[in-house]
């Protein structure tokens, strides 16, 4: 079309060369180098002797037990068994086997307490129905329609009430959420602590939202989390679903009959009776102040409601439906929370900056001291911080100079905030979207804000209260994902970022990603002015020219690698696709995964995963379409620079012309008149 368009070609032919040159250059530009790196995939063995794949044995040891309360009391699973020490079908089957562990090039398992282990997906995921129509399903099957988590849920928590100060039930289509009544008032802030004499309750809340397609693999992940944080932890976690309804006409709070058939519209039946269903009339009504309550700006205000008129529990952990586990959700979840619990109060901020490399920084003790080095022993961000806005509420320092204190204060005290990624200091992000966005602040801009992506993490009571109070009393607020890190870091309470295991797909040298997570140099290095012994990389401070990168992990808001983990560990297609057994052969699998020779009948055999937390998994309708390789800010770049080469070539065409034919002189196109 173009070369019969009756373009000339003095014309057509300078436009294609110039946006070739200016992909290329573009590319040159922002493109490092890809250098795939042999950092610890699992081996292939195909040619070697056969790896021993051994049965972990069902454990007890590895679940934090309070000693300071009755012993915990093992409940059951769907089937009616005992989800204790027991070999049965309602427990997870976990392997060893004698290959290298793959190594994470961030966050570490030995320093979180994270177990080693294989799992496949049958083993994963059978307990909960994976694989029950197949010919080869060995385990007893159930009724997954007629069966009822929160009844199960309940009966656990009746079995364990006397470890927990309140232990109220899950009550059914149960609407204490509620429109705020004209002229109620909101009490005063004051401070949560937890009773030291009982067990610490901590709901599990799942973010969804009407027209969310529920595949049986949403169903699966929803089923594995709820037996293995609440059941197997005796009543600890009590799981819930919270739903985002759309459609106001639904009007959800005008009657009960209203709320019921909304949840039975919205939540399939196994899970209707642990809803939590809310709309935008609702944040509006408590918190009219703030400008918009739409998820991109306020996704923590369902979560700040919800501690609010769930006052039961203690902590408050907020997960997106596409989150998975490959390995013990249960046991992952308190490892974060086991890992919080022992960190200091001190210089607890900058650590929480750090992509926590372990052959780059040595132990995390080895980072801690680095970055005690870079701030004298001082005690950091966290201490004794206070803004114009409001008193806060947290616990004051024990010594007026944190050079007093030994790293002690805080050690065995719950975090307020658990972030499931690291932290970043919002006035000195470059090209964040919303790094100016806030409501309220006396200081504006200059008030310290804290961004920790993505929006997930577990929140105390107090904190909860603290934003809940400050968005409905004040008219205060940040955008989403800095809001309970800014929150914590404002009132004085104890933030963590556990350095949790991360995968990278393609590899990078792990010095070069070293310099654009952490910045250059070593930890004592970084003095910059204002971040002081905090990480200050160019892919989280100057996000596009590096999302080519930062989009590859197996933990990142925008990742593809998540899907290519999981869709090549269920043995399918890509996007969720069922494209037949031995569709992804051992050399399509990702690194991470370890596939065990062939089964003898003449198919591939069974693939294992390490013991990680993936996301965002959207292998499923739900499906949000992302950029391969480099994201769409880095195409952006591209057509940028293509706009620069074409200008250049235009520039140099004119001073040619004008160099062959002389100055050209324009007149205007008007009639002379004649005399």
């Amino acid at each position: 079309m173009l070369f019969s368009s009756g373009i000339p070609t003095r014309i057509w032919v300078p436009v294609l060369i110039a946006l070739l040159f200016g992909v290329v250059v573009t590319t040159l530009l922002l493109h490092d180098e890809i250098l795939p790196v042999d950092y610890g995939p699992p081996p292939n063995t195909e040619t070697g002797p056969k790896p021993n794949i051994n049965r972990v044995p069902v454990r007890d040891t590895d679940l934090k037990q309070w000693g300071f309360s009755p012993p915990r009391v093992s409940c059951t699973g769907p089937r009616g068994l005992d989800l204790g020490p027991e070999d049965n079908d309602d427990n997870v089957r976990e392997n060893t086997i004698d290959i290298p562990y793959p190594r994470p090039f961030v966050g570490s398992h030995e320093t979180l307490g994270l177990s080693q282990t294989w799992m496949t997906a049958a083993d994963r995921y059978g307990p909960y129905g994976w694989g029950e129509d197949e010919p080869t399903y060995r385990r007893e099957k159930v009724a997954w329609n007629t069966t009822n988590w929160s009844k199960l849920q309940n009966q656990c928590l009746e079995r364990n009430a006397r470890r927990f100060k309140d232990p109220t039930p899950i009550r059914p289509l149960d609407r204490r959420f509620r429109k705020r009544k004209p002229g109620e008032e909101i009490p005063d802030l004051v401070a949560e602590p937890q009773d030291p004499r009982y067990v610490p309750r901590t709901a599990v809340v799942f973010r969804a939202f009407e027209g969310y397609n529920y595949t049986t693999e949403d169903l699966i992940n929803l089923r594995a989390t709820t037996a293995e944080t609440a059941l197997r932890f005796g009543g600890e976690y009590t799981v819930f679903i919270m739903v985002d309804v759309k459609d106001k006409r639904r009007a959800i709070f005008a009657s009960e009959e209203n709320y019921r058939r909304a949840v039975q519209d919205l939540v399939p039946p196994e899970f209707q009776d642990m809803a939590v269903l809310f709309d935008e009339t609702v944040l509006q009504s408590w918190y009219p102040g703030i400008q918009t309550h739409i998820t991109t700006y306020q996704v923590m205000q369902p979560l700040q409601l919800f501690g609010h008129f769930y006052p039961e529990f203690d902590h408050y952990w907020q997960l997106e439906v596409d989150l998975r586990f490959t390995g013990h959700a249960g046991r992952y979840l308190s490892s974060m929370s086991d890992f919080a619990r022992r960190q200091p109060r001190k210089q607890s901020m900058e650590r929480s900056t750090w992509f926590y490399m372990q052959d780059a920084h040595g132990s995390y003790s080895d980072l801690t001291a680095s970055i005690n080095a870079t701030l004298d022993g001082g005690g950091g961000i966290g201490w004794n911080m206070q803004i114009d806005d409001f008193e806060p509420i947290g616990p004051r320092p024990p010594v007026e100079d944190p050079q007093d204190d030994p790293f002690s204060w805080g050690v065995g005290e719950e975090a307020d905030f658990i972030a499931v990624g690291p932290c970043a200091h919002v006035q000195y992000m470059v090209d964040w979207a919303w790094r100016n966005w806030y409501q309220g602040l006396k200081a504006g801009t200059n008030t310290p804000r804290w961004m920790c992506q993505p929006a997930m993490g577990r929140a105390s009571k107090t904190l909860l209260r603290a934003a809940h109070h400050g968005q409905s009393v004040q008219g205060l607020a940040v955008h989403s994902e800095a809001t309970l890190s800014s929150f914590a870091l404002w009132h004085g309470l104890k933030l963590v970022a556990p350095p949790h295991p991360l995968y990278q797909d393609p590899q990078y040298p792990l010095d070069r990603m070293n310099e654009l997570y952490n910045g250059p140099g070593s930890v004592e290095a970084h003095t910059k002015s204002g971040m002081v012994g905090m990480a200050h990389g160019q892919a989280i401070y100057k996000i596009t020219p590096w999302a080519y990168i930062t989009t590859a992990a197996s933990f990142w808001y925008t990742s593809q690698f998540p899907d290519k983990i999981y869709d090549a560990w269920l043995s399918r297609g890509s996007h969720g696709k069922s494209e037949g057994k031995g569709t992804n052969t051992t050399a399509d699998l990702p690194y991470v995964l370890w596939r065990d020779s062939a089964d003898g009948d003449g198919g591939e055999g069974a693939v294992y995963a390490p013991n990680m937390m993936l996301h965002p998994v959207k292998t499923n309708h739900n499906l949000v379409d992302l950029p391969a390789g480099p994201g769409p800010l880095f195409w952006v770049a591209i057509a940028g620079g293509a706009c620069v080469g074409l200008a250049e070539l235009v520039v140099v065409a004119l001073w040619w012309r004008k160099k062959r034919k002389g100055v050209i002189q324009y007149v205007s196109l008007r009639r002379y008149d004649e005399d």
